[in-house]
């Protein structure tokens, strides 16, 4: 249909995902690639991890084959990357929308322990965002950062004009504005930390309740049908 509104997704979506969008005209491409990474087996308990993505899951868990009772205490940013964890069986303690509300918990859950050992440690990729390791060591919280995962941009020049672009990283927005992309389309955005990257750049950024593909294509439908 001519009146169609042109929809680009910056990663490729299932076929449920899709089926969803399917009021508009609906581009896919993935702006970003992943690289699993090896790291050294733990010797000793890890006494509070911190996972903000599933790619970090899938590195420490699928890559590197570790056992979860290493993990004395685990929180996420997100549900579904709880859910990954919960598949591993790991049991976790505490899950938020975005990498600061994981800040704000773990500074509520861990200062003034004087008693047990102040230290998290970030299982991330080589393009993780600032928020959460500043806002811990500003509070006197350890953090040791073991990088588990690469993002490689595979940035691309698109022809076609687009109403709304949905974007699930920091790092797939900056695939796509380095090729030199418009930053005119609607932005949907998978959570807060993505949505921060986005406002930078974009005049008009929407951002899901709950960070998944499945909650940012409703919140398409919701705004553009």
């Amino acid at each position: 249909m001519e009146n169609q509104l042109k929809i680009l997704s910056t990663k490729k979506l299932s076929n449920s995902q899709k089926n969803s969008l399917e009021y508009f005209e609906l581009e896919e491409e993935n702006l970003i690639e992943i690289h699993f990474e090896k790291i050294k087996a733990f010797e000793n308990e890890v006494y509070c991890a911190v996972f903000t993505s599933k790619n970090a899951v899938k590195a420490v868990f699928e890559k590197n084959s570790t056992s979860p009772s290493v993990f004395r205490k685990v929180f996420c940013v997100g549900h579904k990357t709880a859910a990954l964890l919960r598949e591993k069986g790991v049991i976790v303690a505490g899950i938020c929308n975005s990498a600061y509300e994981l800040a704000l918990l773990l500074i509520e859950d861990l200062t003034n322990r004087q008693d047990e050992q102040v230290k998290v440690t970030f299982f991330c990729g080589n393009l993780r965002r600032d928020e959460l390791p500043i806002l811990l060591k500003e509070n006197k919280i350890e953090v040791e950062e073991i990088e588990v995962y690469k993002t490689t941009l595979l940035p691309k020049k698109f022809k076609n004009t687009y109403d709304a672009v949905l974007f699930f990283s920091p790092s797939a927005i900056k695939s796509y504005l380095s090729a030199g992309n418009s930053a005119e389309p609607v932005a949907f955005c998978v959570g807060n930390t993505t949505a921060v990257a986005a406002i930078v750049e974009f005049d008009k950024v929407y951002v899901a309740e709950t960070p998944s593909v499945e909650a940012v294509t409703a919140l398409v439908v919701e705004n553009l049908k």
